[in-house]
């Protein structure tokens, strides 16, 4: 699962918040999240609520709305 990097830090900026912070308070490890982030990793379904429960939205809103091109669309 990707994130949506620019709604999260919006998110946390709202808040006063470090991304950081926003570890600490979701119970997520630190340079996980920084992983996930910076597109190393792909973000568990677990980490992905407890991110949600921590800012009370939707685990929807956090996501990456950017569809894969279709590769048929082209052709």
């Amino acid at each position: 699962m990707k994130l949506n990097r620019k709604r999260l830090v919006q998110m946390c900026v709202e808040r006063g918040w470090s991304l950081y912070r926003l570890a600490i308070e979701a119970g997520v490890d630190p340079s996980h999240l920084y992983r996930i982030l910076s597109g190393k990793r792909g973000a568990g379904v677990n980490t992905v609520f407890k991110i949600a429960q921590t800012f009370g939205c939707s685990p929807l809103d956090l996501m990456d709305s950017e569809e894969p091109a279709d590769p048929d669309k082209h052709k």
